[in-house]
Formats: C-alpha cells, structure tokens, sequence
C-alpha cells in the first residue's frame, strides 16, 4: 500500500470518528424523531404514522416530506432498534463517504497531485459537514448523492448520474432546484454532441423524466406544494402598511418605478443569496437565522480555510484549458448552490445551501495547494510548511470541537429542544394510570413520545388525528391517557384524581409557580428545560 492510500485511509476513518463519536449529541430534533418513528411503523406495519402503505412522500406534521431518508434507515432501525443512533446513521456514513468521492473526483480529474487528499481532508474536517453529517439531516444525503451524480456524469456513467439526480427530488426539498441547476453546469462544462443523441437520450434524460413525474404530480395535484408556498420568499410581498408609507413619503409614480414590488424581491433575494458569502457566515457566526444549522462563534469553515478560500478562488485561471472543465464547474456550483435558500422567507440557511459546502472546499484544498507548489522549490521549506498548516488547522479544530461540543447546546437549549428524552422517560415511568398532561410549548410533542416510548405503530394509526393550527403545520392534542398541551397549575392542583404533568420553564414561569414544588426533569445552565409534577 503506497503512501497516498494509506493517508486516504486514515481521513475517511477520521472522518467517520468524528461523525459518529458521541452520536446521542445533540438532542433529538423534531424531524430526527419522526424520520425514526416513520421507519418504525413501515418496518412493523408497511405503513406510515398515517397509515399510508410505503408512501414515497410522507406527511409530518401537517407537511410533506420526501421519503428517500426514511428507507434509508430501515436496516439501521431493524437492527439496532428505534433510537438516535440508527436514525443518524445513514447521515453518518454517507457523510463519512463524502471525502472519498470528492478524492476520486479530483484524482481523476485534476493535475495538481495534493488537490485530491486536501480536498478529501478539507471536507472530513469542515464544520459545514461534520454538524450536518452527525444528525438525521436529508440535506447531507443531497449533497452526497450530488456529488456523486457529478463525478459519474464527468465520468460518462450517465445512467448512474441520472438515478441518482433522479433520487434527489425524494431526498429534500431543496434537491429539485439545486440539482436542475447543478446539471446544467454540468452541461456547460461538459458539453458534447453526444448530449443530442439517443443513447444519451435513453440513460440520463429519460430516467430523470420517469424519476420527476410522481414529483409532479404531488404538486400539481395534491398538497405537497404547500410547504414550498408557506417558505416562499414570494408569499411574504411588502405590507400594505409599508406600501402606503413609501408611496406617501413620494408620489406613486416614485414608488412603481423605484419600490414596485419586483424590486422588492429582487433586493431581497440578492440580500439573502449574498449572505452565504459573508465572512460573518463563513468565518465567525455560521447561521445566525437558526442556531441549530452550525456552531456558535464559528463559521461554517475552520478559521485558516477562509485566506485559502480566497487563495484558491482568485489564483486560479479559468480560461485555460487544464481548469475549463472542473475548477469552473466547482465554479458553478459555488454560484448556483446558495439559489434556493436565498428563494425562501429565510435571511439565511445553511441547511438549504448546504450543497456549497462541496465547492467551499474544493477551492480552500485548491488554495492549500497552490500555497504549498509556491515552496515545491525548497525541499525542507515545503515540509515545514506543510507541518506548521497541519498544526494551524489541528488549533482550529480543536477550537471548533471545543465550541460545537462545550456551549453549542448550552447557550440555547430551547432552540435544541433540550429535554425531551427526559421528559418522555418520566411520562413513560409514572404515567401510567395517570392523566398526563404533557406541555407543547416547544412543539411536536406527541413525536417524541412516539418515539422513545416505541408506541406501537398500529395502535398510533388507529387514533392518528393531527389538528392543523398553521398553513403547513399541526399538533397532535392526545394519545391514549396523555393529552399534549399545556398544564394548568391551579386547576390540577384540584384535581382528586391521580395527575401527572409535564410543564417546561416558560410554563412554570409565566403561571408564577415556585419551581421548588416542580421535579427538574433536564436540569442545564442552572435552571431545566422541563418541570414534572405529580399531585399528592
């Protein structure tokens, strides 16, 4: 085994350490859990929570969800049962694979020889990929099957690129745009007359065509679209209050030519897709719209790869003919990834432009490159280089665990959902025989219960009801003895009969209750996310 595969080696299996070292962290999020449950209830029943027999779309919360995800985890759920880690672990090692496509990508295709084993480490070490590739996230399955799709259209396997930007559309919402834009990059830096004949025709234009009609019969058709309305940044126009402002601060005339409302959009589309390029998103505070899509006090990218970033993207010729085809389709799909997140209500998302992570990492291991070749000349010179940037980028990534691991829940544990498994597991214990009323003020409840109680997925059919309170989304209010909403203090402190409630801290605090005659179920950051009570 030669050098170079042994260092490959040792990334991918550093990368599926990190992946999946202490896996119950963070928190079960609300989709983690009903990804779970849905893979549960087809495993014992063939059905969904609903009782639709293997949908490929299914309903969650009041929305709709491509399903590719949920059959993922299938073998993973039989095996290991309904817990955290069998419903992240699809996410984990597809994550863990990313590096290895992205070093036979460039191996391929690329002449400068460090570009591979840099871009597969780059990626085994990003920020952007770890946080996502540790939970049950459907965009890190995108990314993977986009990548993947690429390197075998490169290749002229298009029948393979095909199925897998066909399975795109039933992997997450945002795969429909982005991988329509990413084949057309491919398209323009791949172009050949092959692309008009009918063997071409056959293995990637048909396939991606049988792959896209029940997509669009779903929206046509059915409810499917309604999620896509609800994020929309065209169902948020301006206000008639601000409309009437503008148009009295000037004239109408002044308004329809200079605040209309497609100017409107268009500064708000450029203000959001321009925001994936801020430093403060790549460098210093990575999503600030959620703090559930990255690290706190960090970027998306470990500190040192921004100058390379830069390095990479600039000193780099496109024109020639060695960089026309991969670098300026790197170029591409930097550009075009950010499109669909900047089309919705968000200022900012990373998990919906989580595909530019690809080509954030090509250009910083580009820009490592080129930085090393400029010392190639001086033998020892380079080797001090090369170990100084391996110390620089250890520093970094110490300082990125110790963020993600020590304050990232900690400093908004509302936001993480904190606390659920410990609320559910006293329900489970002292619920029974009980009438318990289980707070919804985080949201999603009933889920969560479904989930670590391992409710039976046939009985759950039976009584499924979901209420819808918003255009998309719903709540459940019971299951079986447990009603999920919130507990009145007062009023159960005169019930006779046996009661068991689940209160969280907004709850308790906003009823004035003293917290001393409350059991703390999630004790953190000196106070608890959920409250017990049971009457004497």
């Amino acid at each position: 085994m030669n050098k170079e595969k042994l260092l490959l080696i040792i990334i991918i299996i550093a990368a599926f350490f990190i992946r999946i070292y202490n896996y119950n962290y963070p928190p079960l999020l609300w989709d983690e859990a009903a990804l779970g449950y849905n893979a549960f209830s087809i495993l014992k029943t063939g059905r969904d929570e609903y009782g639709q027999f293997l949908p490929l779309i299914f309903k969650s919360f009041g929305d709709y969800k491509p399903g590719l995800y949920i059959y993922l985890t299938l073998p993973s759920v039989a095996i290991f049962g309904l817990n955290p880690l069998a419903v992240r672990l699809p996410s984990i090692i597809l994550g863990s694979l990313i590096p290895l496509i992205a070093y036979l990508f460039t191996k391929k295709h690329s002449q400068n020889k460090l570009l591979p084993l840099l871009f597969a480490a780059i990626i085994a070490l990003s920020p952007f990929n770890i946080h996502f590739s540790r939970g049950a996230w459907e965009t890190n399955i995108l990314t993977f099957q986009l990548l993947l799709a690429s390197y075998f259209f490169f290749n002229k396997k298009y029948f393979w690129s095909s199925i897998l930007f066909g399975l795109t559309l039933f992997t997450y919402q945002s795969g429909k745009l982005v991988s329509l834009l990413l084949i057309g990059a491919l398209f323009l830096t791949n172009y050949s007359k092959s692309f008009f004949k009918k063997d071409f025709i056959l293995k990637f234009i048909l396939p991606l065509f049988i792959f896209s009609l029940p997509i669009l019969s779903g929206l046509l058709w059915g409810q499917q679209g309604n999620r896509l309305e609800v994020v929309s940044l065209f169902s948020y126009p301006r206000s008639l209050e601000e409309t009437e402002t503008l148009v009295n601060e000037t004239s109408k005339l002044d308004y329809q030519l200079f605040h209309n409302q497609v100017i409107f959009f268009s500064r708000n589309f450029l203000s959001r897709y321009f925001n994936h390029f801020s430093p403060e998103f790549l460098l210093t505070k990575g999503d600030w719209q959620s703090p559930r899509h990255s690290a706190p006090y960090i970027g998306v990218l470990l500190i040192p790869s921004f100058f390379f970033l830069i390095i990479g993207l600039f000193t780099t010729n496109y024109s020639t003919k060695n960089y026309l085809s991969i670098n300026l389709f790197f170029l591409f799909w930097l550009l075009l990834a950010p499109i669909p997140a900047a089309l919705t209500r968000d200022s900012l998302s990373a998990v919906r432009a989580m595909s530019l992570s690809i080509p954030l990492c090509y250009f910083t291991a580009l820009g490592l490159a080129i930085f090393i070749d400029w010392f190639g000349k001086l033998k020892y010179c380079k080797l001090f280089v090369s170990w100084l940037l391996f110390l620089v980028y250890l520093a970094s990534f110490v300082y990125y665990t110790d963020l993600y691991y020590n304050h990232m829940v900690k400093k908004s544990p509302q936001d993480w959902l904190y606390g659920y498994k410990e609320a559910c597991e006293y329900v489970i214990e002292n619920g029974a025989n009980h009438d318990v009323y289980f707070t919804n003020f985080y949201g999603q409840a009933y889920i969560y219960y479904l989930f670590y109680s391992q409710y039976p997925p046939k009985n759950y059919q039976a009584q499924a009801n979901l209420t819808i309170d918003g255009v998309d989304t719903g709540v459940v209010s019971k299951i079986d003895n447990i009603n999920f909403e919130t507990p009145n203090f007062s009023h159960l402190q005169l019930q006779s009969r046996p009661i068991l409630a689940v209160f969280s801290y907004d709850d308790a605090i906003r009823q004035g209750i003293d917290l001393k005659l409350l059991t703390p179920l999630s004790p953190i950051n000196n106070t608890s996310t959920f409250y017990g009570y049971k009457n004497p």
